[in-house]
């Protein structure tokens, strides 16, 4: 038991050291940040103090049924951290002080609840409802996910910074982490608690990783006034050829941060004519129908003729922002990854 303590002390110490740096990183040490990142940063410092306050339980003597009740009601709270994060990415400036106060108050009538009737059912009862809170939320944050990754690929033909596809395997880690704890917290031992540390720590850098450069953009509801008119038809007014003469002749593709705004721009149109025409003649969105563009254009013939080339340089020319998009786009388009089309293209030297 004394050495799991000493290991628990240790992660305890451990954890609240990393939410520390982290948080002078983003919210001091960073020259330049958005208002993402420096809600990112508040996360940190408040994961830091509730971290902190776990160092109680190191103490002789008080790792206790009573005290493990309280630290499961403040633990709770942090469900709302992950709110906040998920809502920030997929709804930018979500986080109002009145939306925070709105969803603090269950948890602010539990503690309440437990302060008046310090009893095992208040503590199960909040069990359950954080059961149900956590998955109300992965639930909306699912939804929202899907609605801006449809958005941002009708609009834009460079997601680095802006896609949210990584929030899948969070959201599966996460779940992971939150039963853990739930389980822990429930049916406390020192072990589950050394787990319950460890996967906070590799969620939270799996967050960081995927997030750090991340800007959330605002999705627009369609407002321009042809919109009506346009869902009822089928195809797009729009002419057969037309956009392919646009985006071809004048080589938009190789724009790296071209937008479904430029090309209606372009065609003396609206985003919805040519997002139509896309979707329902097509097939495609924005985002496949230009990197197909690029790719079929100019990263294969250069593949072909140019094998010495890297692919980086490739890439770039090919009007990428980044390798890993082209990779990603080669591999989706041509279903191999480009390494292996140039081998396969390239001769055989005797």
């Amino acid at each position: 038991m004394e050495n799991y303590m000493n290991i628990l002390a240790f992660l305890i110490g451990a954890s609240t050291a990393f939410f520390v740096i982290f948080a002078l990183h983003i919210l001091i040490w960073r020259e330049q940040r958005t208002r993402f990142q420096t809600v990112l940063g508040t996360i940190m410092a408040v994961w830091a103090v509730w971290n902190l306050k776990d160092i109680v339980l190191t103490f002789p003597g008080m790792y206790n049924e009573e005290v493990l009740n309280w630290v499961m009601l403040i633990d709770g709270w942090s469900a709302l951290t992950y709110t906040v994060f998920v809502y920030e990415v997929v709804m930018p400036g979500w986080t109002t002080f009145r939306r925070l106060l709105l969803h603090s108050l269950p948890f602010a009538i539990f503690t309440l609840l437990y302060i008046v009737w310090p009893s095992e059912r208040v503590i199960y009862a909040y069990a359950v409802f954080l059961w149900c809170y956590a998955w109300t939320i992965v639930g909306i944050g699912f939804v929202k996910t899907r609605r801006y990754l449809s958005y941002v690929r009708k609009n834009f033909s460079n997601i680095d910074r802006i896609d949210v596809l990584w929030l899948k395997p969070v959201f599966i880690f996460a779940i992971i982490s939150q039963l853990s704890w739930l389980f822990v917290s429930l049916y406390a031992t020192v072990l589950g608690d050394i787990i319950y540390y460890v996967s906070s720590i590799l969620l939270w850098l799996m967050v960081l990783h995927y997030s750090w450069n991340f800007q959330p953009i605002k999705t627009e509801k369609e407002t321009e006034p042809e919109a009506d008119m346009l869902k009822a038809s089928k195809v797009p007014p729009i002419l057969e050829g037309e956009l392919e003469r646009v985006v071809e002749g004048g080589k938009l593709y190789l724009r790296k941060d071209l937008t479904l705004a430029d090309i209606a721009l372009e065609l003396n149109t609206n985003r919805t004519y040519v997002s139509n025409y896309l979707s329902q003649v097509r097939r495609q969105t924005f985002y496949d129908y230009i990197n197909q563009m690029r790719i079929e254009r100019v990263s294969v013939p250069l593949l072909r003729e140019h094998p010495e080339y890297t692919l980086e340089y490739i890439a770039s020319e090919s009007g990428f922002a980044s390798i890993s998009t082209f990779r990603r786009a080669f591999r989706k388009l041509k279903k191999q990854n480009p390494r292996q089309f140039n081998a396969y293209q390239s001769p055989i030297l005797p």
